[in-house]
């Protein structure tokens, strides 16, 4: 985990130098710049990253990992980084991080200076032991690394590696006969390469590991009716490491397959393989392509007059991305749809029954159940389970036991998920094993996951002026697109909604995240060995009485997920206070009644969520938290929020609203939040600030024009004369995707229609109250996907749906007394006029 352990700290370097920067500048404290010890460290962590990069080549990769010397190695490496991690944030826990006026500033800093003189003192000297640690680290470093491994005893380039060969490991499963749920696929395929159109002469199959495209492929090559059809046929693994001398070797084999008979060669170029092929139909497949460079350095070798001869290239891929490269989207074979639960029960019992005809024992119909369910439709890991049961006792309790420990006793799954892991760089290794921190089954928002990773300091810093939540949201679409991850839902314009890993993917996720996660099933604690610290600490169905903290290290926890249905106010409280370093703290969904006070113990606290439990009211200690980026409130009873809110100017997120699920289409369906007096403007780094009322803080209207980074706004008990201020505030806003705004009342009006506001990237806009006539605004909404209308009770002579039929993005439409007639008419334009809701999905009520 040293790879993942370093850039984490990278990254928390940078954001301490940034922050001593601007709290210090380059004065010094005690003759000591805290920035310069900063640095050190950063350099220290620097040369960490180097090391362990010149050290990931596939020579060591190829020992599974390395020798036992460098695995030590990289184990103090992690260590040392996590020391590193350490003493930086035990630092900022002394530096004074609230903001004052100029006056209280400098009283509050004079008050703090010698505990800051101290702790930088102290700060500096633990740094330098660091250095002196690592540098013997590295000194050890001299010793040879692979005794007794000379060149003769490494594996050859023809040599089988993990991910290279995985035809080979993964086809003893599947056979011919039980290529279950693949007949339609199987078929459509065959058709493409002998009847399709010859001007598209690629076709890419695309999905996760064990989706079983490889099987089908071979399936499909090896038939008599393709091997006649071609003239010439290759299959080529494509390694993932595609270097200049693999690429030779490679090229080389695929000669020998088009020309068995010619004269063997040093190396191949395009004119030898344009000679072999002239005049000749052939097929080549492409098995396991990890980059479109790759696929691009082997296909610029071929003959480029495949359409004239009918001649095809196949290649099978976990990217998306790659497989849209190669091919038209009609020939892109989509693996990720897996098996029905008929298909995967049936080809289950083909696997663990053979010997009964298929037919499962009455004594663990439940356990075979679960067991197929836990597969989620994957063929190879379903056919792979099932050899495995075929050599078990019928038993229940022997078939539970592997039902909870299923990924361990398959190490097939592990082979197929390593070179996909191995691909991946470090910071999307990080995001990918956080997926182990949410329960079995577990579908995580994309909004909430996006936030959890970058107060965990996932994220790193983009050169563009991208947002933090815009790059963490390119990690996500990443590891989709690698068929890691998979979508549980999406909106309305088909961005991801929730997503989630497959179970045997978190049970691959688990083992491979040492102590960088842990994970706690009640008492019971998973993922870090003994005398290692917690990290990263996820507690699953914790009952009211489980000290599931007893005789554990939280010392240097930095996150602490909970989730139960237990009564934890006074077990909480007491948890609390066993952190230090605790930068997340997700209770979403705990019985809670009462905002915790050991929270406001928490100096370094980025993200805090009580979403769904039953606080009424937020302390005013709410501004001791001044790192707090994220305060999600929604769906609790919070009513106000205090007034020291405004101290809290590094908040990016603050989600206060709840719905009256009862009563959803009614008015008051939703309640929002009251925001006292104070100076908004002092919350410069919002983004998302929903739902405000203003019924009683009107000036808040006019203030609002001072955030113009909002991406996401929401207001309640809007007056008519209060239009054309919080249009002139909008006006500000130029990054706005969201507005949501209500009236106090439904026979209260809205007036919008003020010419200020220029809404160029909204994408969602919900307006709720009595409108004379629709913004004349909205017609410049180019990039609107979803627009709501409720209570807006329209005269008869005003027809909203002509001006909302012709902008080109509407995919939704949600109408609720939109209109105080029954019928309104609809103009439908020719077939080839733009504007036609063509894309749209009504709601009207």
């Amino acid at each position: 985990m040293a790879e993942i352990a370093v850039p984490v700290a990278l990254f928390l370097a940078d954001k301490v130098i940034m922050f001593l920067d601007k709290k210090f500048g380059r004065s010094s404290i005690n003759n000591n710049n805290p920035c310069d010890d900063v640095g050190r460290a950063r350099s220290c962590l620097e040369r960490m990253r180097a090391y362990l990069s010149d050290h990931s080549s596939a020579e060591l990769s190829a020992y599974d990992g390395g020798s036992q010397q460098f695995q030590a190695r990289v184990k103090e490496i992690r260590n040392i980084a996590y020391e590193i991690e350490d003493v930086l944030d035990e630092f900022l826990l002394h530096v004074p991080h609230q903001f004052h006026n100029d006056v209280s500033q400098k009283l509050h800093d004079a008050v703090k200076f010698f505990t800051v003189q101290k702790a930088s003192r102290e700060f500096s000297d633990r740094i330098q032991n660091i250095d002196k640690k690592l540098n013997f680290v590295f000194t050890l470093d001299k010793i040879p690394q692979f005794p007794g491994r000379d060149q003769e005893s490494r594996p050859s380039s023809s040599t089988t590696r993990h991910g290279d060969s995985t035809v080979t490991h993964h086809n003893q499963f599947l056979e011919e006969e039980e290529m279950v749920g693949f007949e339609k696929p199987k078929e459509k395929l065959i058709s493409q390469l002998m009847k399709g159109d010859p001007r598209f002469p690629n076709i890419s199959l695309v999905g996760p590991g064990g989706s079983g495209k490889t099987t089908l492929l071979k399936n499909v090559f090896k038939s008599k009716k393709v091997q006649r059809f071609f003239e010439c046929h290759a299959w080529i693994d494509v390694p993932r490491d595609l270097c200049a001398r693999k690429l030779d070797e490679l090229l080389l084999n695929m000669l020998s397959k088009f020309d068995p008979k010619g004269r063997r060669k040093e190396s191949v170029n395009h004119e030898d393989l344009v000679r072999a092929l002239k005049g000749k139909k052939f097929v080549v497949v492409l098995d396991n392509v990890w980059s479109k460079q790759d696929l691009e350095r082997i296909v610029n070798v071929l003959p480029n007059d495949l359409p004239g001869t009918g001649s095809k290239i196949v290649i099978t891929t976990r990217y998306s991305e790659v497989a849209s490269s190669h091919a038209n989207s009609s020939y892109i074979h989509n693996m990720s749809k897996v098996l029905s639960w008929e298909q995967a029960w049936n080809l289950f019992c083909r696997k663990a029954f053979h010997k009964s005809e298929g037919k499962c024992p009455t004594q663990i119909l439940d356990c075979a159940e679960k067991i197929v369910k836990k597969c989620e439709g994957l063929p190879l890991a379903i056919s792979a389970v099932g050899t495995l049961l075929a050599t078990k006792r019928p038993t229940p309790l022997d078939w539970k036991k592997l039902h909870e420990s299923l990924g361990s006793n398959v190490p097939i799954i592990t082979q197929i998920l390593e070179p996909s892991y191995k691909d991946l760089p470090s910071h999307l290794k990080t995001c990918f094993l956080y997926f182990g921190m949410f329960p079995e089954d577990y579908s995580i928002s994309r909004e909430r996951l996006i936030r959890l990773w970058v107060a965990e300091g996932f994220v790193m810093q983009s050169r563009s002026r991208k947002l933090m939540e815009e790059v963490a949201g390119g990690y996500l679409n990443d590891l989709i697109g690698r068929n890691l991850v998979h979508v549980s839902s999406r909106e309305v314009d088909g961005r991801v909604r929730s997503c989630r890993v497959l179970n045997l993917v978190r049970e691959f996720i688990i083992e491979k995240a040492e102590n960088f996660i842990t994970v706690s099933l009640a008492a019971n604690c998973r993922g870090t060995a003994p005398g290692e610290k917690i990290r990263h600490l996820s507690v699953h169905d914790v009952r009211k009485g489980n000290n599931f903290s007893s005789g554990t290290d939280l010392s240097c926890t930095r996150t602490m997920l909970l989730s139960g249905q237990g009564s934890y106010d006074s077990e909480l409280e007491r948890l609390l206070k066993t952190f230090k370093f605790l930068k997340v703290l997700d209770l979403q969904g705990i019985n809670l009644d009462n905002f915790p006070d050991s929270v406001f113990g928490l100096t370094l606290l980025r993200y805090i969520s009580l979403r769904h439990t039953d606080i009424k009211e937020v302390p005013k200690s709410i501004k001791k938290l001044g790192f707090l980026e994220t305060s999600d409130l929604k769906h609790t009873k919070v009513t106000n929020l205090p007034k020291q809110i405004y101290k809290l100017r590094n908040l990016h997120h603050l989600l206060v609203y709840r719905y009256d699920v009862t009563n959803y289409v009614t008015f008051e369906a939703a309640r929002s939040v009251e925001l006292s007096a104070g100076n908004i403007s002092s919350l410069s780094s919002i983004q998302k600030l929903s739902l405000i009322s203003v019924k009683n803080n009107r000036k808040i209207i006019t203030a609002l024009r001072e955030l113009k980074g909002l991406r996401k706004l929401g207001l309640t008990d809007l007056q008519k004369e209060d239009g054309r201020k919080l249009c002139c505030s909008l006006h500000e806003m130029e990054q706005l995707s969201t507005l949501d705004v209500r009236s106090t009342s439904e026979e209260d009006f809205l007036d919008l229609d003020h010419g200020e506001f220029r809404p160029d990237f909204l994408q969602r806009l919900y307006l709720k109250g009595r409108l004379e006539r629709l913004p004349m605004w909205i017609s410049k909404l180019h990039s609107v996907v979803k627009i709501g209308l409720k209570w807006s009770k329209l005269q008869a002579n005003e027809n909203p749906l002509e001006a909302l039929q012709a902008l080109p993005e509407l995919m939704e439409l949600d109408l609720v007394q939109y209109h105080t007639v029954r019928q309104i008419g609809l103009h439908h334009p020719a077939q080839n006029s733009e504007g036609s809701f063509n894309n749209i999905i009504p709601d009207i009520a």
